[in-house]
């Protein structure tokens, strides 16, 4: 047991079920089984790895129940038929053989339906959801007959999991997907035994438990993946009524409580970087405070073991959920086992890997994480054996500078790393408003411990043709980043006119009380909210002609809540409007009509964008033996493109 983290790392009981600590993995989608829902061997090799990683209880992504509406997305996890059973009992082997404990949580899809050019959508009540702006899905209320064939579905799938060799179930009853659509007022609208009352509405809920408590027995273990509150602005599930739903479930038997937060149409299913860590803890201590004995696993933007250890130790939870966090790093039980925690590779809540957009997530092309290039392609992606060691030079200290770095040291290479200014790079940029967003600091700690603890040679001057070419390098890994793109238009040059890199750099503070803010896209608006949190009013201008533009670039559930915010503080946002001149009062542009508007403020702030910074890499063809070009200095984009790139580069040469 780890000192540091006595509770994190206790074993721990769910019905007759002992887990070897309080890491749960949390269920999440990965999309990587066939068209059919059948087990691969890259989904093998994805849970094994969170297995040797020292995860006390693995459950399971939401895997549907039947073959007729349950499906959600292609390259789902299916427990449907019998045909699903060698995939599944191969899986809990797998899983078992690392010492961690397996479970798979059964799910149907409900109106969340992503195959709608196949099927109609289900629900407990006739209606149309309007799914992320992009398409109206028509839903259709069940039969009481339908209802009770579901009832039957999930209690055939628990028995094929239990056959499989699982030690338990999980009943998915969150997130707006079927379960939770009925627990909801605002989708509920039943006038039968399935609506109306909220005993009337988690009655599917629990005839489920009953059924497959029939099916497998009541020793086998069932969890039920629940909300505290769904956080939906009209008729929303509430607290008070999640507590007496814990209470009803904890008297039919069920072993735990997987509490979770929010629904389909907000972000807090999954917490993004611009939302409190652990938003769901006090969710947690509520059903506590209730009187709920059987353990609660409590889940949501819970990113570092420091804040997991304070969660159990204050006895607001029993077991600590991660989903994005055990993509980022599937390691974190050994690592806090052998007293490293500084080693875990922080999750960022950035979205763009295990989220995504709609784009992404319609390619089913499997879950990724931003800072794990490796995530579900263990079996592809191994750590190459050094074949020679090379003199290295990575040329850039940011988060793709960092990670060619480290990972070129790790497999023996001799490494030096320039950076002519904070090692970091972009990093201090990025993660500049830790009120905002403070995700990014844990990141920028992680890479600084793992510099120091290899001793990397840390060269703090700008890398040069000359000083690269006398140095002897046989590899040079160009990690320059970007620049900031300049506009040209009359006034750029006034002193009150700042770029987005000048605000994040520090300058931030010398903003007047009204800030304009240029630009569209994620950095502009985070510099919007981040003055409006400061009591400044901003008004942001735009060339970008609709709504849905603005910070279109983030993931889902970062934008929801980037925009939820601009209304929170009542930012003003003027679209379809490009810039002419900045004046010495606020700036003057032109809209879509030609119209010319004047608007006034003390600082103008210029979001316009980012150009790649190629100068040196250009310089240095023909005179290394090796060249690498990674991240933004190729083309400016994410964090995880940076790092994927840094990371093959380093694990080819």
């Amino acid at each position: 047991m780890s000192m540091k983290f006595p509770h994190l790392m206790s074993p721990g009981k769910i019905g007759n079920l002992e887990i070897p600590n309080r890491i749960v993995s949390a269920p999440i989608g990965a999309a990587l089984a066939t068209s059919d829902g059948l087990v691969t061997d890259r989904m093998i090799s994805y849970y094994a790895e969170k297995a040797k990683g020292g995860t006390g209880l693995i459950i399971v992504e939401a895997t549907y129940i039947d073959q007729i509406v349950s499906k959600g997305e292609e390259s789902q996890l299916g427990a449907y038929s019998s045909a699903c059973g060698p995939g599944l009992a191969l899986l809990a082997t797998v899983i078992h053989d690392w010492g961690s404990k397996a479970a798979v949580q059964l799910c149907h899809i409900g109106e969340q339906l992503y195959l709608f050019e196949k099927y109609s959508s289900a629900a407990p009540s006739d209606g149309v959801e309007s799914l992320g702006g992009f398409f109206e899905i028509p839903l259709r209320g069940l039969t009481v007959d339908e209802i009770h064939a579901i009832v039957d579905a999930f209690a055939q799938a628990a028995l094929r999991v239990k056959m499989a060799g699982f030690d338990a179930v999980e009943v998915h009853a969150a997130h707006g997907h079927l379960l939770s659509t009925f627990l909801s007022p605002a989708y509920n609208r039943r006038t039968d035994e399935y609506g109306g009352s909220l005993e009337n509405r988690m009655r599917i809920v629990i005839e489920i438990v009953q059924a497959i408590q029939g099916s497998v027995g009541r020793d086998f273990p069932i969890l039920v993946r629940m909300v505290g509150q769904d956080r939906q602005p009209e008729n929303p599930i509430t607290i008070e009524e999640s507590i007496i739903f814990a209470k009803k479930l904890e008297e039919e038997g069920v072993a735990a409580i997987d509490l979770s937060g929010g629904s389909n149409l907000n972000q807090f299913v999954t917490p993004p970087t611009y939302e409190k860590r652990g938003v769901h803890v006090p969710d947690a201590l509520a059903l506590k405070k209730a009187g709920i004995k059987i353990p609660i696993i409590v889940a949501g933007g819970i990113t570092t073991p420091d804040l997991a250890e304070e969660i159990l130790s204050e006895g607001k939870a029993d077991f600590i959920g991660l989903a994005r966090p055990l993509l980022a790093d599937p390691y974190w039980g050994k690592k806090l086992e052998a007293g490293v925690p500084e080693d875990i590779v922080p999750c960022v809540r950035c979205g763009m890997g295990c989220i995504g957009t709609m784009a992404t997530f319609m390619a089913a092309r499997g879950v990724r994480c931003s800072l794990n290039p490796r995530c579900s392609l263990e079996n592809i992606r191994q750590i190459a054996p050094l074949e020679k060691k090379k003199k290295v030079a990575v040329i850039g200290g940011g988060p793709g500078g960092m990670e060619a770095a480290r990972l070129a040291t790790v497999r023996g290479h001799d490494v030096t790393l320039y950076e002519k200014r904070k090692l970091g790079g972009a990093l201090h940029e990025a993660g500049w408003d830790t009120d905002l967003k403070p995700d990014i600091q844990f990141l920028l700690n992680y890479y600084l411990a793992q510099m120091r603890k290899l001793k990397i040679n840390v060269v703090p001057e700008e890398a040069t043709v000359d000083s690269i070419k006398n140095g002897g390098y046989d590899v040079a890994i160009v990690a320059t980043g970007a620049i900031g793109n300049a506009l040209r238009v009359p006034g750029i040059d006034k002193p009150h006119v700042y770029t987005d890199l000048e605000v994040t750099g520090g300058k931030d503070k010398e903003l007047g009380k009204t800030v304009i803010v240029v630009g569209g896209g994620e950095v502009a608006v985070e510099i919007a909210v981040s003055q409006a949190m400061k009591g400044k009013k901003v008004i942001m201008t735009t060339r970008r002609s609709l709504e849905f533009e603005i910070a279109s670039e983030s993931s889902s559930p970062n934008r929801m809540s980037l925009m939820e915010k601009l209304k929170t503080y009542n930012i003003e946002i003027n679209l379809g409007i490009t810039l002419k001149e900045i004046t010495d009062n606020g700036i003057i542009s032109v809209d879509e009509d030609g119209n010319t508007k004047e608007t006034k403020g003390d600082s103008v702030v210029i979001c316009a964008g980012y150009l790649p910074n190629l100068a040196l890499a250009n310089a240095l063809k023909g005179k290394v033996k090796e060249l690498r070009v990674i991240g933004d200095c190729i083309k400016p984009r994410l964090i995880g493109d940076a790092i994927e790139e840094a990371w093959l580069a380093a694990n080819q040469i």
